[in-house]
């Protein structure tokens, strides 16, 4: 049976950065559409269903933080990944227990496929967002509720196991 694409919505008002994490969340399996701004977003997540939300904060309409409210409302609710260049304190705006992780602009192409891979397998493996994870500590302040040691060792095992991806020999740089 194959498996099922988990689906990903990406949120950016940058056009070019829109359409490098799209196609890096293609090749890592996922089926992604994208969203020119909040405002297209909560057009997109009244049509569609959608696994994980990785969202850019400061847009022109709807903002992320504004967006990020929205999706606290939805039934089923996606989980969301925030991708910032603003500093911790902006960030501490947002409620910690609705953010997964937090993607610092500019990023590192890896570690953004790094942690979509790692959300996707978190979210398979059944496992919800028991904790604040630590990333998103250092940023926002809160209360952890229980270890997720159990989802961090699921995610860790599913990306040493993965497949090298076929551009693997291809340099990535750094947005």
């Amino acid at each position: 049976m194959a498996r099922v694409k988990q689906r990903l919505l990406i949120v950016d008002d940058d056009k070019p950065i829109r359409h490098l994490l799209s196609r890096l969340a293609h090749r890592a399996g996922f089926d992604a559409e994208t969203a020119k701004d909040g405002q297209d977003a909560i057009e997109k997540l009244k049509g569609a269903a959608y696994d994980i939300v990785l969202i850019d904060l400061m847009m022109p309409r709807v903002s992320g933080f504004e967006l990020v409210e929205h999706i606290n409302t939805l039934h089923p609710r996606p989980t969301v990944i925030v991708a910032t260049a603003m500093m911790n304190g902006d960030v501490r705006r947002l409620d910690d227990s609705m953010i997964r992780r937090v993607i610092r602009k500019p990023f590192d192409i890896d570690a953004v496929v790094q942690a979509l891979i790692e959300t996707a397998a978190e979210l398979a493996a059944g496992h919800p967002m028991a904790e604040v994870p630590a990333a998103v500590k250092e940023i926002i302040p809160g209360e952890a509720a229980t270890p997720a040691v159990e989802a961090a060792a699921a995610a860790q095992e599913t990306i040493e196991s993965r497949d090298a991806a076929p551009d693997a020999h291809l340099d990535k740089p750094a947005c």
